[in-house]
């Protein structure tokens, strides 16, 4: 069986989402299970892929955007979205696949999936991280328009798509929930959710660098306009105390000046978009983790930090609760100052901070994204099996 995973969202050289390397693994392991998987990506996201998943063929929906320079310009993503979706409609496709998969339901993975899955004559899936209309905070111009292509994307899902994948149950009754909103039937579904390579990660330093990391896209969804407010209390406290930030999004700029602004820029360091191995390196030399996230599907980072057998504070949200029960230390989101206190706290008692690490990391053993992937694997091929 041959496998081509559409993600189209990816817009620059050095961005890695923790989707994307999701899909590296996958595709990593069903090649190496004798299933060939490649990716249709712009071109611009190609370094990445080539060191994440180097045995699977890029194709190029997109010769010409790269937004590596200009990441905080969201506006000019637009066209070569566009681009993307129309491309679908000439591109040559070396081979034939026998499912075609959309990383995810927006509608410039899943109008190009369509597309070339007609061409093809053959089965597509698409999987759902979370649901963009089950969340309130969506209000801006470019969140409704995203959220008004989610409900066309929908509609194509719920008539043509061959097999329908959602990380999480919630997930699952959000997506329902928009199906009757829409006059829509239910459409089933397949829950599998994410995982986490363990053997990557680093053992925690006996001196640490870092108080306190952040890991995430840099986009307000994640709460970074809370995150120097955060800091802010920490300090107040602990003077000295010093936060790692890393990852890359529009809003790191907006980010790093409101850290200037407060006076507190020399605590914290950005690292931007970094590799998969200098990541590992560097939350291994970290106290805690912290989320400060209004919505989440999974919980990525979580994941990554629990692996790295950091303690987490985070922002209490439903999923949590489903995924990583008893894992975390929860405040009420957007309550910055009870957030500050549980740093805090962590910081001032060691040896809670090390057993909850410890704790962590043998809880997310279950993740492994090895499993993960014999999942998504099994269902794929149900799919291919089916008549056309």
């Amino acid at each position: 069986m041959r496998i081509l995973v559409v993600h189209n969202t990816l817009n620059d050289s050095h961005s890695v989402s923790g989707v994307l390397r999701h899909y590296a693994w996958m595709a990593n392991e069903w090649t190496a299970a004798g299933h060939p998987t490649d990716f249709l990506v712009a071109k611009a996201g190609w370094p990445q892929l080539k060191k994440l998943a180097p045995r699977s063929d890029l194709i190029s929906s997109d010769n010409l955007f790269d937004a590596t320079r200009y990441l905080s310009r969201t506006w000019a993503y637009l066209p070569a979205y566009g681009l993307r979706m129309a491309g679908a409609h000439w591109l040559r496709v070396p081979v034939r696949y026998d499912v075609i998969y959309a990383s995810s339901q927006l509608i410039f993975e899943v109008y190009p999936a369509m597309v070339l899955a007609r061409r093809q004559r053959t089965r597509w899936a698409v999987k759902f991280h979370h649901v963009l209309a089950s969340q309130p905070g969506r209000t801006g111009l470019f969140d409704r328009l995203f959220q008004w292509s989610e409900r066309q994307s929908l509609r194509w899902i719920n008539r043509r798509a061959g097999l329908v994948i959602c990380s999480t149950a919630i997930v699952a009754n959000d997506l329902h929930a928009l199906e009757a909103r829409l006059g829509l039937p239910p459409k089933h579904t397949v829950q599998i959710g994410y995982g986490v390579d363990l053997s990557a990660s680093h053992p925690p330093s006996q001196s640490p660098q870092f108080d306190a990391v952040f890991l995430g896209r840099l986009h307000e969804h994640k709460g970074v306009f809370d995150l120097a407010l955060v800091w802010q209390l920490v300090l107040q406290e602990k003077p000295g105390a010093r936060l790692l930030v890393i990852g890359e999004g529009p809003q790191r700029q907006r980010i790093e000046d409101a850290f200037r602004e407060m006076g507190i820029h020399s605590s914290v360091t950005f690292t931007g978009g970094i590799g998969e191995e200098e990541k590992n390196a560097r939350l291994a030399q970290c106290r805690v983790g912290m989320s400060l996230s209004f919505e989440e599907g999974w919980g990525l980072s979580i994941t990554e930090f629990l692996a790295a057998g950091l303690p987490v504070v985070a922002y209490e949200l439903p999923v949590f609760g489903l995924v990583f029960p008893g894992q975390l230390d929860l405040v009420k989101a957007g309550d910055k100052q009870r957030l500050a206190r549980q740093i805090l706290a962590l910081l001032n008692d060691e040896a809670r901070r090390r057993s909850r690490g410890q704790q962590g990391r043998k809880f997310i053993e279950r993740y492994d994204y090895r499993q993960v992937a014999r999942n998504e694997l099994a269902s794929l091929e149900e799919l291919a099996a089916q008549p056309h």
